[in-house]
């Protein structure tokens, strides 16, 4: 007799455990309301509000109220986590499939269909994923999408690598996932243990290669994973409840621990070891005991499993491999154990040609063992290398050093057909590169006027350049771009095709670009721009701006034609953008054309050097990076006063000039963390600070800085900081606001571009305007009369022409330490330091009074500070940058 199947109102329900996502709710929501599977007649959505504190339950009740027979909308009593909201979520299901779509994350408009036409035909799956792919600050596949080759059944005892952690990237067979439940200690990986304990019962796993799950990677909104990576029970309970629980589940069902659960442990536990620090959320003791756990779950993985990671460097699997062959006896003495684990891969940070006949080479070796020299071989010639140390780039791994690395630098004579390698006093080293080295293995060689550096194996080979050979050697990297189908062939071999068609054309041309940020123009490089376009014809200048802001959403949402129209170019324009056009050339952000620009221009003039943001190809670079040959100028976005080498050095932001407003402010880029040579920088002022002119028009202007530690954190988070309390009760003191209005004075309240986010957070007093734009700085500087501000570098700008300003620095909790710095507020800086609130309106009030005309001591601090105080900054730089050689 057969069993009738029951006929559910459903095909698929999704479970939506929604907490505090005001922001983004809507765009997830609406990803699931336009499936093509059809939501009114076949899609059931849960939605779980776990006690929202912000307008998130506003935004829920209206969508229940547009799609009632659909939406079942529950509210938990007091925030109880994600997983407590999804078993409260299952209870509710009437389909025949589930999903659990995160409340930030957006779904592409055939996944429902795809996924439920598969588990109509595989009925041995109980769970089918799609793949992920990152939007937001950060875009791209996710590292386990290689399972997603094609439309496939897989059966993971067979495929063990083929694991699956994503609860809200599958879909389930309800039938069979009800029987389980998510554990409600977890507030992170709780997916991941149910999935897995459901795949111990049927090893059989489905997935599908093209509908998209889009999650949302931006650091400033609380994603669940970043923000408890910052919480002491990501490395507690955690370990406990996650990876303990399920190697503990697994022996108790099978008897042993298969290899895929093995993979599941060691991939989750990656992202553990490899967090720098944890001193600040543990105890001593707490870390003794979770190394010891740690320890304990790598007994159950086998040694292959962790090398088969591919996220994590060589190092830190010799790392972790260590640990679970000698635990404690190499935590206690890393050298003990230095002979058992040898590395021997060199990787090149920088590769330059300083002239026709001598290359620079930066790089570096990671061992584990401590005394190693490296030496160059030209030709078979040795040459010694010079020690460069860059204590930024110590291996931490849960606060303990690992390994030892050994940074070198060495400037190499060669000639035709010279061929460099490297070796230590044991080994020959295999070679491997850097991103910014501009070698590799996929571009495979680096372009000099008249020389060719090209990749052969574990050497390089340098020849003069000549154009037939050039051109064959250009032609088979196309080729093997072609066959080899990495990630990113289709944008690099299109690239290399119009950079082949275009260089004969295009190869003599003067092409220098300017960028600030991608969405806003008004810096150093704009300012710097429009002097350049006043004074010189023979350089083709190019400012560098996106044409039209386009949200995330939009742009996964775009079609083809969409898309294809920004990438030419052809999208309407900005402001901003036009206002821009009436100073001279500006490129659409990572346009068709600026791509092709970026590969010929001599120059990429920025006072932002991040890679990823001056590279509009950086996600492919691998595929382009031997063709570009421009050299970065950094203009600086502010005067830096900290010790930013984490962030700002050689081996990660290779620079052929940096600008500087003072010798003191030069000196400090000397410190040889940073790595620089002392000849990139130079004291030549900001071109910004031309436009400086004191037009005062009675303003008193409020412009507190950024803190890191508020990336993470929520709108409800951040009303709850300190930081909050003490501007929001600043910018709504009456008595302050009485005093201003009374002596004529308007007060304005201009954030810096981070907390726009938490702007309708700030109560807003009648009395004070709120000014959000981003390009017009140099406006407010010259019409302000006063400033406050806590450490933010524009007092600088606003010192610079000598008129008053107040540091409110009611905390040390800033993200650097400032009494490391060179620049000490009390003796160094030009206007007075308040703590408290009532001592900052004593200091406005004072200085009101005074006539908001600088005090003569902090004037001659001033003079001292800045080498040029004048309005021939961007003389200076541009002056500058023509000196720079070009030829390499």
């Amino acid at each position: 007799m057969v069993k009738e199947e029951v006929i559910l109102p459903f095909k698929i329900a999704v479970v939506m455990a929604v907490y505090n996502k005001e922001d983004y709710i809507s765009e997830a929501i609406d990803s699931i309301i336009h499936q093509t599977l059809g939501f009114g007649k076949n899609i059931q959505l849960i939605l779980v509000n776990d006690k929202s504190t912000d307008s998130t339950l506003d935004i829920l009740e209206r969508y229940r109220e547009l799609w009632p027979e659909n939406i079942t909308l529950i509210t938990n009593e007091k925030n109880m986590g994600s997983a407590y909201s999804r078993n409260r979520g299952l209870e509710y299901v009437d389909a025949k499939y589930v999903n659990f779509c995160d409340s930030d994350d957006v779904m592409s408009k055939d996944a429902f269909k795809a996924a439920y036409k598969f588990l109509e035909k595989y009925w041995e799956v109980n769970v089918v994923s799609i793949p992920i792919h990152y939007f937001g600050v950060k875009r791209g596949p996710h590292n386990l999408n290689f399972k997603y080759e094609k439309d496939q059944v897989v059966n993971v005892i067979t495929s063990p690598s083929y694991i699956q952690l994503s609860g809200a990237s599958a879909f389930f067979r309800y039938e069979k996932i009800k029987k389980f439940s998510f554990n409600e200690n977890l507030r992170v990986s709780e997916d991941a243990l149910m999935i897995n304990q459901l795949l111990l019962e049927n090893p059989i796993i489905g997935f599908l290669s093209k509908p998209r799950y889009n999650y949302r990677k931006d650091g400033t909104q609380n994603s669940l994973i970043t923000s408890s990576a910052s919480t002491k029970s990501y490395f507690t309970s955690r370990i406990d409840e996650y990876f303990l629980n399920l190697i503990n589940y697994t022996r108790e069902k099978i008897g042993e621990i298969p290899k895929f659960i093995q993979h599941v442990l060691m991939y989750d536990l990656q992202w553990i070891v490899e967090i720098r620090k944890i001193d600040t959320l543990l105890s001593p003791d707490e870390i003794k005991t979770l190394y010891d756990k740690i320890i304990e779950i790598l007994k159950v993985i086998d040694e292959d499993v962790i090398l088969h990671q591919s996220s994590i460097p060589a190092a830190l699997k010799a790392h972790v491999i260590l640990m679970k062959r000698y635990g404690w006896d190499y935590l206690n003495d890393k050298t003990k154990v230095a002979d058992n684990f040898k590395l021997n891969a060199l990787f090149i940070d920088n590769f330059t040609f300083i002239n026709d006949h001598e290359v620079k080479i930066d790089g570096i070796l990671t061992n584990f063992t401590e005394d190693t020299k490296i030496t160059a071989l030209v030709d078979g010639e040795e040459i010694p290398t010079e020690n460069v140390r860059y204590p930024q780039r110590d291996n931490y791994s849960l606060g303990f050093n690992y390994g030892f690395n050994h940074c070198f630098r060495v400037t190499l004579p060669f000639k035709n057909n010279s061929k460099i390698s490297f070796k230590t006093e044991k080994a020959p080293l295999k070679i491997e590169y850097s991103q910014t080295s501009r070698l590799n293995r996929t571009s495979r060689f680096k372009l000099s006027k008249s020389h060719l550096a090209i990749d052969n194996g574990n050497e390089i080979l340098i020849v003069e350049k000549h154009v037939p050979f050039a051109f064959k050697l250009e032609i088979r990297t196309i080729i093997s771009m072609l066959k080899g189908r990495s990630q990113g062939w289709v944008t690099g071999a299109v690239l290399r095709i119009m950079y082949l068609l275009l260089y004969p054309f295009y190869r003599k041309r003067h092409i220098w670009l300017f960028m600030d940020l991608p969405n806003a123009a008004g810096d150093n490089a704009l300012e710097l721009f429009r002097y350049v376009n006043s004074i010189d014809e023979k350089v083709d200048a190019y400012f560098v701006l996106d044409k039209a802001h386009q949200s995330e959403y939009d742009y996964l949402t775009a079609s083809r034609w969409q898309r294809l129209r920004r990438i030419l170019g052809f999208t309407k324009s900005s402001r901003q953008f036009e206002d821009v056009k009436k100073i001279g050339r500006v490129l659409a952000y990572r346009s068709l054309r600026h791509r092709i620009y970026a590969l010929f221009c001599e120059f990429i003039i920025t006072s932002h050097p991040d890679n990823s943001i001056i590279y509009p190809f950086w996600g492919n670079y691998p595929h382009l990076a031997g063709l570009s040959r421009s050299k970065t100028v950094f203009l600086q976005h502010g005067v830096t006063k900290d010790n930013v080498a984490e962030w700002l050095n050689e081996f990660d932001k290779p620079l052929a000039m940096l600008s500087c407003v003072s010798d003191r402010e030069r000196e400090s880029f000397k410190n040889p963390d940073y790595g620089y040579s002392s000849d990139i920088i130079k004291t030549l002022g900001f071109p910004r600070f031309d436009r400086l002119e004191d037009d005062a028009k009675k303003q008193i202007v409020i412009m507190p800085s950024w803190r890191r530690q508020l990336d993470q954190l929520s709108a409800s988070d951040f009303v709850r900081t300190n930081f909050y309390r003490v501007f929001n009760d600043l910018i709504t003191d009456d008595e302050l606001m009485d005093f201003a209005r009374e002596n004529g004075y308007d007060v304005i309240f201009k954030p810096h571009r981070n907390l726009h986010k938490f702007i309708d957070a700030f109560t807003r007093h009648p009395d004070v305007k709120f000014d959000l734009e981003l390009e017009n700085y140099t406006e407010t500087f010259n019409n302000a009369s006063l400033i406050v501000t806590d450490y933010s570098s524009i007092a600088f700008d606003f010192a610079y022409m000598k008129k008053p300003l107040v540091y409110y620095q009611f905390d040390n909790n800033y993200h650097f330490n400032v009494d490391d710095a060179y620049f000490q507020y009390e003796e160094d800086g030009f206007g007075p330091v308040a703590r408290t609130h009532d001592e900052l309106k004593r200091e406005i009030f004072k200085i009101i009074e005074n006539g908001c005309v600088m005090d003569d001591v902090y004037k001659k601090r001033v003079d001292c500070f800045f080498t040029h105080v004048d309005r021939d900054n961007s003389k200076r730089v541009y002056e500058e940058i023509c000196r720079l050689d070009t030829y390499y």
